[in-house]
């Protein structure tokens, strides 16, 4: 159960990551809106797994 928590706080975090990146990286720039942020969600969606060793990183370092 310990684990199960703990590999939906580290997908969540990496969620977030990938999320937080793509949003200042610029991508999409001809969209905004609702058709922006669901091409964002689609892209989080698909590769959100690539920030793992980060989000591990960083649950790491604040403790838990």
């Amino acid at each position: 159960m310990v684990t199960a928590l703990h590999d939906k706080e580290i997908e969540a975090k990496a969620r977030a990551m990938m999320r937080e990146t793509i949003g200042r990286s610029g991508w999409y720039p001809a969209l905004s809106g609702k058709a922006r942020r669901e091409l964002i969600e689609r892209d989080v969606e698909r590769h959100w797994h690539l920030m793992i060793p980060g989000a591990c990183k960083r649950l790491e370092q604040r403790g838990g």
